[in-house]
């Protein structure tokens, strides 16, 4: 084969091989010859094929450079390169060498190679064992869930980050220039993510003010619901219609916040109105026990009726309940809904509702008071016997 590829080593292979283009291909291939020197040999005839069938084509005539001097020198460094492949490709002697070279260069390289292993094994055991001890001391101080999962990744992120710095050093890299470089991509990213930076800084003080908890039910931007995870960039909110709703941190950290379970007890309002006639005195007897007989109703405080405004058409009132579970806030206020309605339509109290009267106009060009079209007048009237 090296002497297959001897035989392609003409003035007219030269000369095809500049006006292709194709010895740009050959010089990429350069790179493999000390690991595979076959193929490289099979890339090259592949290369120089397509040289020879098309030299024939190809003109003589050259576009004249603007700087003669620099494309002179230009041209004689670029003929000095492919005569040394060429002669790389000629003697295959040189192939002997370039494998040694290789294999010495590989048994040079093992020792950093198996000293990079090893740290990162080290470190490997080291975060395996950190989880561990920092999972078994967030749990005795009865950590929030969700602060015990980000101290667990950021831990992760940390040492396993440390260990491929500390096995990249190992393996003859410059730590410091990395270092730098990755210090201005760090920049430059941060310029560019700067919604995200913000709802990384909203993440960390939700977690260290924690205004809930996972599993409180909150009333955050217009959206109720139980708290299923808080991250560093998002938090999610599980609704009644069992829909998550992913919020950014930072419009959470920006809005008012309702938390219905932070206390152990929740009172719940169920409005209604009762109409103008009605006795308020049995309004209250009535709403009341059809409420106080509920599981989840606390007798203690005790239901309760007030007044809450003398509206235009009805007299609004609001019963007032204690919840014994606060997480079942919206069950509860259907139950006792439907049970207000059914109890005051059973004691026949009215609920009144708006009411339109709706007043036509008389035709145009006539008037409200003519008496044009009642028939004859009084005058012409026959008298009644």
């Amino acid at each position: 084969m090296v002497h297959g590829v001897s035989s392609l080593a003409s003035p007219a292979l030269e000369r095809g091989l500049h006006r292709t283009g194709a010895m740009r291909s050959i010089r990429g291939f350069v790179g493999l010859a000390e690991a595979a020197p076959f193929v490289l040999c099979a890339l090259a005839r592949l290369a120089a094929a397509p040289a020879l069938l098309a030299q024939p084509l190809l003109g003589a005539s050259h576009p004249k450079p603007v700087d003669p001097h620099a494309a002179a020198a230009a041209a004689a460094a670029r003929a000095a390169r492919e005569r040394a492949l060429l002669d790389t490709l000629q003697h295959p002697g040189t192939w002997g060498g370039a494998g040694q070279r290789m294999l010495d260069r590989a048994v040079d390289f093992l020792p950093s190679l198996g000293a990079a292993i090893v740290v990162l094994l080290v470190f490997y055991v080291l975060y395996r064992g950190t989880q561990r001890l920092l999972r078994s001391l967030l749990r005795r101080t009865h950590a929030d869930p969700a602060v015990l999962d980000i101290g667990l990744k950021l831990s992760k992120f940390v040492i396993l980050a440390f260990g491929l710095v500390m096995a990249a050093g190992q393996l003859g890299f410059q730590i410091a220039s990395v270092l730098a470089g990755l210090g201005i991509v760090g920049l430059a990213v941060g310029l560019a993510a700067q919604d995200t930076l913000a709802n990384l800084v909203a993440g960390i003080t939700i977690l260290w003010d924690r205004p809930f908890r996972i599993g409180d039910h909150v009333t955050v931007a217009g959206t109720y619901g139980a708290v299923q995870a808080i991250g560093l960039r998002t938090t999610r909110i599980r609704t009644n219609e069992r829909i998550d709703a992913v919020l950014p941190n930072k419009t959470i950290i920006n809005e008012k916040i309702l938390n219905h379970t932070r206390t152990p007890q929740l009172r719940l309002g169920i409005p209604v109105g009762i109409g103008y006639g009605e006795d308020l005195a049995e309004a209250r007897r009535v709403l009341v026990a059809a409420v106080a007989d509920h599981p989840q109703v606390l007798a203690d405080p005790p239901p309760k009726m007030v007044v809450k405004q003398l509206a235009d058409s009805a007299v609004l009132v609001e019963v007032r309940v204690w919840l014994k579970d606060p997480h079942l806030e919206s069950e509860v206020r259907l139950d006792l809904l439907e049970r207000v309605k059914l109890a005051l339509d059973a004691a026949g109290i009215e609920i009144p509702f708006p009411t339109q009267m709706v007043l036509s106009a008389p035709p145009a060009g006539k008037d409200v008071g003519s008496t044009e079209d009642e028939g004859p007048a009084a005058s012409d009237r026959a008298p009644s016997r």
